[in-house]
């Protein structure tokens, strides 16, 4: 009888919810635009308004707990922190309520997935990497129960995917975190998920646009694939500055540094209150610009600007190393000693502040020669695109380079020599470098496959590109790997004539 008269009073509650929730549907469509246009107060007091029309209803509460959680991941501040525990916990317990009514409401389910998602994700930034797992498992459970239940809501094929793809990236010493949970990582099944959520899916398409925007960026080397996603996001919201930085970074990746440096500048224009990481990252960004010009004066000022701002450890390693050499190019012998000795002061399983430790370590043990000043140098001139100065420079003096840094100026010509469209030149140093066998920066191993690899293909030759490719993925195991992955998925994708 009790139960009898629960199942009623909540009936009710529904029926009046659902009829609150015709009226705040177009209350919801504006505020949602404005929270990805990162219009942060005005968001929150119309999702405020969403609560007091529907109490009952979670809508209100788990759009506050996303801005929370946003401005979390690009503030660090506690406060919102403890917010977005709030909202979700109030939120949940609504979708709890309510699915005791009706456990088949797939958009409840693929609402609680989403909240499970989020706090993952933010356990995984507060290092808590046993209970984002978990909440990893919870979310996938739910965003299956949706899928179960109604197969044709393609959003949930969203957060499917996004797990699948991202646990393949999980490094070795959390495996046993991953058995744990019994989660599963399958590369290729994620992002066909992610695909078909992109285009059958209604609910998130931005979200999903901008996830996969950086998945053609970063894992498929896809650039421009990865600007026509980005280019639209930034047209339908101008002020959301993580979409400008996004899209700043694969501008880098591409070496179009002087258009990286334009949309850096209006992240940190647009500088955000709720964001304030967004914005000193950028200024990391400009300081790598400026390294990868050689303009070391302003490179240190940037990279100080990050160090200064910056309220997490990711990229303070890499900023300091890069401090560092740039004081050594300038002379500044005290100042050059100082940040080199600042470098373990990043994330160590970020592979950017990793490497720097590593170089750090070793010019601190053996000392920095005017050769490795100088192979910096021609590193940076091929990450700037300026490819015949790098070649004709280190062309000049690869005779004087001795065995222990002569792979890293082979690969640098090889690699000089592919862009400038000598193709026989960039496969013959690249052999050169295999030949070595060099025991330093193995990551010129597989580079150098790829790079015949590639050669070989614009030379019409796709069974002996296939052939180098093949050796670049087995042999890629070492620094730079995901970079390098990422080129070689880019080339396989032109072999096999994939979409």
């Amino acid at each position: 009888m009790k139960k009898l008269l629960l199942t009623f009073f909540i009936t009710i509650i529904l029926f009046n919810n659902y009829q609150a929730q015709s009226s705040v549907n177009e209350l919801l469509q504006l505020d949602i635009s404005k929270t990805y246009n990162m219009e942060i107060d005005s968001a929150e007091k119309i999702f405020n308004r969403v609560i007091r029309r529907a109490p009952n209803l979670p809508h209100g509460y788990f759009h506050l707990a996303q801005i929370h959680f946003w401005c979390f991941l690009g503030s660090r501040n506690e406060h919102h922190f403890n917010e977005f525990n709030k909202y979700a916990e109030l939120a949940q317990n609504k979708i709890d309520s309510l699915l005791e009514v009706n456990e088949k409401n797939f958009r409840l389910t693929y609402m609680a997935g989403n909240l499970a998602s989020w706090r993952a994700m933010l356990y995984a930034t507060n290092n808590s990497s046993v209970d984002a797992f978990w909440y990893s498992k919870k979310a996938i459970d739910y965003y299956e129960k949706t899928l179960k239940i109604n197969p044709k809501f393609y959003d949930a094929y969203f957060g499917l995917g996004i797990f699948n793809y991202a646990m393949s990236f999980v490094p070795d010493f959390l495996k046993w975190a991953v058995d744990l949970t019994g989660l599963s990582s399958d590369k290729s099944k994620g992002l066909n998920y992610i695909k078909t959520a992109y285009k059958k899916g209604v609910l998130d398409k931005t979200e999903i646009e901008f996830h996969l925007a950086k998945i053609y960026s970063d894992y498929f080397a896809a650039y421009d694939s990865s600007y026509r996603l980005l280019r639209k996001l930034i047209s339908q919201y101008p002020q959301n500055s993580l979409f400008r930085y996004q899209y700043a970074i694969t501008l880098i990746r591409d070496k179009k540094l002087d258009d990286a440096q334009k949309i850096l500048n209006q992240v940190i224009k647009l500088d955000n209150k709720y964001f304030p990481q967004v914005t000193s990252f950028a200024n990391y960004r400009k300081g790598e610009i400026y390294f990868k010009k050689n303009q070391f004066k302003k490179a240190i000022e940037h990279y100080k600007i990050f160090l200064e701002s910056t309220r997490e450890p990711d990229l303070k390693g890499s900023a300091a190393f890069q401090l560092a050499i740039s004081f050594k190019m300038l002379n500044d012998e005290d100042e050059y000693k100082k940040y080199l000795n600042k470098v373990d002061e990043g994330n160590p399983d970020l592979f950017e502040d990793s490497y720097a430790k590593e170089k750090s370590g070793y010019f601190i043990e053996k000392g920095i020669s005017q050769v490795d000043l100088f192979l910096i140098r021609m590193k940076n001139y091929i990450d700037a695109g300026w490819y015949k100065i790098a070649y004709d420079s280190i062309k000049s003096k690869i005779e004087s380079i001795s065995n222990g840094r002569k792979n890293l100026a082979l690969i640098y010509l090889s690699e000089a020599s592919l862009y400038l469209g000598n193709l026989q030149d960039a496969i013959k140093y690249a052999e050169d470098v295999l030949e070595l066998k060099s025991q330093r920066e193995k990551w010129t191993i597989p580079f150098a496959n790829f790079i015949i690899a590639k050669s070989k293909y614009f030379l019409n030759d796709k069974e002996e590109a296939k052939k180098y490719l093949a050796a670049a993925e087995e042999n890629n195991d070492y620094e730079f790997r995901d970079y390098i992955q990422s080129l070689i998925e880019n080339l396989k994708r032109k072999i096999y004539r994939k979409n």
